[in-house]
Order: C-alpha cells, then structure tokens, then sequence
C-alpha cells in the first residue's frame, strides 16, 4: 500500500442475528476494463445482486501489508476504485451487498496493479477482452509491443506468440543473470539474432531443447508459433514443477496425450480454463496457436495467481 495513504479500519464484520434473510451478493467481480488502467489503482465492477431493495454494496479492500480500506457505493452503482496500490502489489477486494442492514457473503476478487514499468498505450488494446493482462504485460517489461513509423505502438494481440517471442516472455519474466555462449545450441538460431541470448537461455535451463533431425542437426524454429499445448510444456518447465496427475480436465486432452501432465498442471494452477464448448464439454485446442493476448493472461495468472473465479480466460 502507497505509505501516507490514510485507509479506514475495517471494523468486524457482522451478519445480524435477526431473522432477516441475507441477500444475495453480487456476481462477476472484476477488473473494468472499460477504464484504461493507470498505476496505483484498480478499477472493479461487477452485476447486480439478484436480490430486490439492495440498499449499498460494501467494498473492503486488503493490500498485502495487512491494512484494509472499508468503502460503500449506492445500489445503482457497479463500479469501484482501489486506490493507493503500490506497483505489482496484490489487493484483495470484496464486495457484499447490503439490505435492512444485513450483508450478503462477499463476492471476491485477488487483483494485482501495474509494475513500476511504463503501461504503453497500444492503440489496437483498448476494449480488448485482456487489456488489463497486456497493460500489465508492459508495466514489468516483459512486452514492449510493435513501434510504428508514426510513433504509436500496438500489441498485435490476435496474433500467435512465435518461439522466438516465448524466448524473450520468459527470459523478461525470470529477468536472470545470464551470458550467452559463443556457440549457438541451434542451427537456426545464429549468435547475431535478436533474441540469440533469450533462447540460448531457453535451451540451457531445459525449458525448451528444440527438435533433432534424424542427422543429429539441432533446431529452435524461432519464427514458428507456440502451440498452446507447447506453451502448457514451457510454463511447467520455467516453474520447475514435477506435478502429475491422472485427471481428465479437457476432452481433447487423453491421459495418454504427450502435455497431459503439463495442460493438468495449467488447469489446477488456475492459469487456464479453456473453452466451454456448445454441448458443455470443455477443450484445451491444444494444436492451436496460442495468441498473444492469451499469453499475457496466462503469464499474468501464473505470476500473480487466479485472478478471480469469474474472469474468464481461454
């Protein structure tokens, strides 16, 4: 929390012991992506109680020192700023609605600010379903984006992340010290590349070891995309994870399939859900390429932890 910044305590809190029926709490707690997001803050919103004659919702805010912010907005109001964040700092916010002075159990939401890094405005983000995620991205320096002759800068998020770009995503994320060699690891990957220290560092801490030709010939592809079941692989190897199991989560993803352990890992970590097919059944699309504003979400998830049980991300 940003010293000198004066928080109300937040007193116990108390459902009375009446015979009043508690009313339902608000759904859909989240980051609002419809303000452009700005160091030192988190804007939420979230829906409506379902319950009829919500007088106020309440809003408690937890930053990680321990000190809390108790806060209310009217009932017509869905929408809540956390103020005082220091950057990368973590906030835990819930929000419970308040009728005849009976609060409902809260609706929770763990988010996490900007880094201290410059949050560049892209200009093909804006309403993008991970702006939030990609603005984070860019507060700790891990994408710088695409600079445009005119100066402007976007993300490009619908396209796929390519190997070359996972490189570097991680290399930013674990910033390591780190002197690359003199002799590439790869045939396709010259020491005078861009990114040559970035995947050299990617095949020395086994994170990734490229593919072997039947003569022996070691490759990276540099300019292909990541799979998204390639993206599950180098996420459980940065963390250094052994975690198996024999769960099921995905329909396309078998016990038998070569990520399975690693896809489980991404499920059970909470950095992927997936997606929620017609008939009900969730998929992985573990052979598609994984897109780069998914990529923001999913390292964003992974280095800060779930970001609330109803933010959706694929």
């Amino acid at each position: 929390m940003v010293a000198g910044l004066a928080l109300t305590l937040v007193p116990a809190v108390t459902v009375s012991a009446s015979a009043a029926v508690a009313p339902a709490p608000p759904s859909s707690v989240r980051v609002d992506r419809s303000i452009p997001p700005v160091q030192g803050e988190i804007n939420i919103t979230w829906n409506a109680s379902p319950t009829s004659d919500i007088s106020e919702y309440q809003i408690i805010s937890t930053y990680e020192d321990g000190s809390s912010g108790l806060d209310y907005r009217g009932a017509g109001t869905l929408q809540y700023t956390v103020q005082g964040v220091d950057p990368g700092e973590s906030v835990d916010i819930e929000v419970r609605s308040l009728r005849s002075e009976v609060l409902s159990e809260p609706a929770t939401l763990r988010a996490t600010g900007l880094d201290s890094g410059p949050a560049y405005n892209f200009t093909d983000v804006p309403g993008n379903t991970f702006s939030y995620e990609i603005a984070w991205l860019s507060s700790r320096g891990i994408t710088t984006g695409y600079v445009n002759p005119n100066g402007s800068r976007t993300f490009a998020p619908s396209a796929p992340v390519l190997r070359e770009q996972m490189a570097a995503f991680l290399y930013r994320l674990a910033d390591p010290e780190y002197a690359a060699p003199t002799v590439s690891p790869f045939a396709d990957v010259p020491t005078s590349a861009t990114f040559y220290r970035q995947i050299s560092w990617l095949y020395e801490t086994g994170i990734s070891t490229g593919y072997v030709s039947p003569s022996g010939v070691r490759t990276f592809a540099p300019s292909a995309p990541v799979l998204r079941e390639q993206m599950a692989a180098f996420l459980y190897r940065y963390d250094g994870t052994s975690a198996t199991s024999e769960a099921q989560t995905f329909v396309d993803v078998p016990t038998t399939a070569t990520f399975h352990r690693q896809i489980e890992w991404l499920a059970a970590q909470g950095i992927s859900t997936g997606y929620l097919e017609p008939n009900g059944q969730k998929t992985f699309r573990g052979g598609q390429p994984v897109l780069r504003e998914q990529m923001a979400a999913f390292i964003y998830r992974y280095e800060t932890g779930p970001f609330g049980q109803n933010m959706w991300v694929s």
